[in-house]
Order: structure tokens, then sequence, then C-alpha cells
């Protein structure tokens, strides 16, 4: 199919990455940025010129290898209205929950509607997954080490049901790599279509 033409009006960046922290701790970091391509007026009647970012927020989650937030910090570089800085100190509210199950709930709960900025939630809701890619694998790397080294795993396997089982398809329980990685879970293979 021919695509048709276009022109671009909007664009959203979102970037974020998981750190090792010299005190054991992980930093996670997500920005998010909109600019449009062409030039709007702004509430305090100068000009945001095309390519210049509409907003842009970076958020700072340090967590703990159980994912629990030990520190959250939210800055606004560039936002439509100079209010907007002003619902960053609302971030600190997750302070002690954890990235996991119902995460987007918690942000909404604790940051939702006029008690935060929605880049920031956005940017939070997309973290999350950052998060546990960023600790799964560091966790996966000090196991693997473990077992070349011959010394106690430092995370050994939860005997519970796998947290990422029919998380997706991949995971889904009649899946071959369910099969492989969690065969107790395994129930079998779908029928082909």
């Amino acid at each position: 199919m021919k695509e048709k033409a276009r022109q671009l009006l909007h664009s959203r960046t979102v970037f974020s990455q998981g750190f090792l922290r010299e005190d054991g701790l992980i930093d996670i970091v997500g920005s998010i940025r909109d600019t449009k391509s062409y030039d709007i007026p702004k509430s305090n009647g100068t000009i945001l010129n095309s390519g210049e970012p509409l907003h842009e927020m970076k958020v700072t989650l340090t967590i703990n290898m159980e994912m629990k937030i030990i520190d959250a910090n939210a800055e606004t570089y560039s936002a439509p209205y100079k209010i907007c800085k002003e619902a960053n100190f609302k971030t600190g509210g997750l302070i002690g929950e954890t990235v996991g199950p119902g995460w987007k709930a918690k942000v909404n709960t604790i940051i939702g509607g006029s008690n935060g900025c929605t880049h920031v939630r956005e940017l939070l809701v997309s973290m999350a997954t950052v998060a546990y890619q960023t600790i799964y694998g560091e966790k996966s790397r000090l196991t693997r080490e473990a077992k070349q080294k011959g010394i106690k795993n430092p995370f050994p396997n939860n005997p519970s049901k796998p947290t990422l089982l029919n998380t997706c398809y991949a995971f889904d329980e009649t899946s071959e790599v369910t099969k492989k990685q969690w065969p107790k879970y395994w129930k079998g293979s779908k029928p082909q279509h």
C-alpha cells in the first residue's frame, strides 16, 4: 500500500535508562520531550519556535533490588505554564511504593489528576518496564557470575508462580518459551490456526 503524503506536526520522544549506583541501588532515569513543527504563541506572550520543546521533563527513581522506591524526583525544563513546575514535589509521594503490579494505579492515585503533571505520570508508567528490565537483567547477571565462580546464588529462584507468566504472547502458559523456562507451569501447546 502506497503511503500518503503527510506533514509532521508533533513529535514526542520518551527515553529511559537504568543505572547501577556505587551504593548498590538502581537509578531509573526517564525523559519526555514534545516539540511542534511550527511556531506557537506561549501564554506569556512570547513565541515557542518550531522544534523547541513545548514539554520537557526528567524523572529519576532510585530503587532497590526489590523495586522499592527509595527516592523520586521530577524536573520540568519546559512547559506551557510557569506553574507546571510546582507539581513536581508531589512525585516524592512515590517514595516507599514498589514498582510492580498495579503501578499505573499507584501513580494515578498519588499524582493523578490535579495532583500532578500528565506528562510526568505518562513517563513514570513507561519507566516501570525499564525498571523491571534493569533489575531482572542485573539479577540474572549476578546469578550467572555466582554460578561461574562457584559461590552461592544471591538471588535463588522463587518457587512461586513466575511473575511474567501470561503477561505477553511469549510468556503465555502454552508457549514454547514457557515450556523451556518454567516447565512446571506449561499447560501444553495451543491449537494452531
